[in-house]
């Protein structure tokens, strides 16, 4: 067997080395892969399989670090996007929370406003029923001195007093206009309130309550929103009567079936007396006509001394 040369020495080592070079770059340990060739190339300096690894070491590394760099770059975008993302779930969330905080602080002024609404209307009634406590002691006491006085030729002077004092009184009758387009209604409504001491003008249209108004200044205008048989729906009709000069402070109050909150909103924006849902009482009917006519009365006398 013949023995190994230098040269053939060097060849299997280098050809050894070049197997872990191999080895080196499918594992992408480049920067090993570079050494083990420097060392290749000091033992072997001519061996084109050196050089041939190096272009190869050469063309990977420059790959590689690209796949690292484009890597790198999306999971940078990745990152960006991320936090993005996150920045504008951050703002719905505020958004929405604002919106809650906002709602909350609507519901909590509704439920204040109609506290107060309700506490006013009870006072009200309370101020009413002590009112009409007041008018039947006085009448029981009249009834009582009546009755203990002896009948004198004064009692028919006495009685011609009350009946002219009576027809003053009927004169002198608040008015009060109504408009609804169930004559039902208007007249169970007409016959309410004159009983309740008020002369009424009832209408089953805005258009003719409109016209009479030009002539005749009411108390008191209760109307209802809906009035399909007229020209004039009832939040127009209302506008069209605070244009008209004499009217203006003439207290208003709509009537409705329904009880949708937007109507109720819309009616006080336009600045309606009062919002009345039907079907509604007798009494709290003629308390709110009597409580609205009398703060009306007071206005004009207030205006009539300034």
């Amino acid at each position: 067997m013949a023995e190994l040369t230098p040269r053939d020495d060097a060849k299997k080592t280098v050809s050894e080395i070049l197997k872990r070079v191999d080895q080196l770059i499918k594992n992408k340990s480049f920067e090993q892969a570079d050494l083990e060739l420097k060392r290749a190339k000091e033992i072997d300096p001519k061996n084109i399989y050196i050089f041939a690894y190096e272009e190869r070491l050469s063309v990977l590394e420059a790959e590689f670090k690209k796949a690292q760099e484009l890597e790198e770059q999306k999971k940078r975008q990745e990152a960006e996007e991320q936090k993005k993302l996150e920045e504008q779930r951050a703002r719905a969330k505020a958004e929405e929370e604002r919106r809650k905080k906002e709602l909350l602080e609507r519901q909590a002024q509704e439920e204040r406003r109609k506290k107060i609404e309700e506490e006013a209307r009870k006072r009200e009634e309370e101020e009413l029923r002590k009112a009409e406590e007041r008018v039947k002691q006085e009448e029981a006491a009249k009834v009582k001195e009546k009755k203990s006085q002896k009948l004198d030729e004064k009692m028919e002077s006495k009685i011609e007093q009350r009946v002219l004092a009576r027809l003053r009184e009927e004169l002198n009758k608040p008015k009060v206009m109504i408009i609804d387009d169930d004559e039902k209604l208007l007249t169970l409504f007409k016959e309410t309130i004159e009983d309740g001491g008020y002369h009424v003008d009832a209408f089953t249209t805005s258009d003719e309550a409109y016209k009479h108004l030009r002539e005749d200044i009411p108390d008191l205008i209760l109307c209802d929103i809906n009035l399909e048989t007229s020209t004039m729906g009832g939040f127009t009709f209302f506008e069209k009567v605070r244009e008209l000069d004499q009217l203006s402070d003439v207290p208003f109050i709509f009537l409705s079936g329904l009880t949708d909150e937007v109507l109720v909103r819309t009616g006080k924006e336009l600045g309606v007396d009062d919002y009345l849902t039907k079907p509604i009482s007798e009494k709290a009917l003629l308390a709110t006509i009597k409580g609205k006519i009398k703060r009306f009365g007071q206005l004009k006398k207030s205006r009539k001394e300034t």
